[in-house]
């Protein structure tokens, strides 16, 4: 009976762990109280130029965004470095089944708009262009007429009285905890998933320290910013003003070990700086990791 309360349908439990891996969820038992933030700056120039040169003469339907690189990358990067894509249920490790990551959706940008969530399933080894066309073909529905199932049920319960809405919230944490919640549920809140994404930079401004969230199962959440000009110092030494965005990672550190995640933000940061890294065909972390610590690459 054990061994049934053990498996998920999102996720297959991690069982070679090191001792002190083990332990770590009994010792950091909420996702909020294991949260790690990890601010990057990404210098941008390399690909602002390629995507001015990609978009050239293109429809706007087809034209590619920042926020699809950011998202091709992080995909990349989930399937290069699998140890990110692992969660905590149950004060269990668990591996996720598939890729996946979610964002919200304003139908404008007011503040009276309604926004909704995406989700979606990667392989990781999509081009940018299928990354292009997954997020128009889920964006398209949700700024539509459609909605989604976490839509309806948000509709459902959010009339409720106060006492039935906590009563329902400690139910849903208390199911996923012995890992029986219904495969309905779990499939209509967006909250399981590998990576939460913030696009910031989409309304002008820098990127928040987001909290993890304590439902559903992503381990990281992703908060890009605006590109903008910043004063670097070049391999020569100089002063320069660089194109750069700023993201910050907050990761639940029960998942992976430290150095694992460094390495993690570098593969991201690497293939967001250089696209052409994402077109290569299946590059290996150690060559986008190529001179790393001690070259920027």
């Amino acid at each position: 009976m054990s061994r049934v309360f053990r498996r998920r349908r999102d996720g297959t439990e991690v069982r070679d762990l090191p001792a002190l891996r083990r332990i770590t969820p009994y010792l950091l038992r909420t996702r909020t109280g294991s949260a790690v933030y990890f601010p990057q700056r990404i210098e941008v120039d390399r690909l602002l130029v390629w995507l001015e040169e990609t978009n050239a003469g293109r429809p706007a339907d087809q034209r590619i965004t920042l926020f699809h690189v950011i998202l091709t990358a992080i995909a990349r990067t989930l399937r290069l470095r699998p140890d990110v894509n692992r969660f905590i249920a149950g004060r269990r490790t668990y591996q996720h089944k598939e890729i996946s990551v979610s964002f919200i959706v304003k139908a404008e940008l007011s503040d009276d708009a309604p926004e909704t969530e995406v989700r979606i399933v990667f392989t990781g080894r999509e081009t940018i262009e299928q990354v292009r066309d997954l997020v128009n073909g889920a964006v398209g529905g949700k700024r539509g007429s459609e909605r989604g199932d976490d839509d309806r049920l948000t509709d459902f319960f959010a009339s409720w009285p106060r006492p039935a809405l906590e009563g329902v919230a400690r139910l849903v944490a208390t199911l996923d905890y012995h890992n029986v919640l219904p495969a309905l549920l779990m499939d209509a809140i967006p909250l399981y998933t590998s990576a939460y994404v913030v696009n910031a930079g989409s309304i002008g401004i820098d990127p928040p320290f987001h909290h993890l969230y304590e439902y559903g199962s992503a381990s990281v959440f992703v908060a890009i910013g605006a590109v903008h000009k910043e004063a670097v110092v070049d391999d020569q030494g100089r002063v320069v003003a660089r194109d750069c965005l700023n993201a910050v990672h907050t990761l639940d550190e029960r998942a992976s070990d430290g150095f694992y995640f460094a390495r993690t933000a570098e593969v991201f940061r690497r293939l967001v700086a250089n696209p052409q890294l994402l077109a290569a065909e299946d590059p290996s972390v150690d060559e986008i990791l190529s001179g790393w610590p001690h070259s920027n690459g």
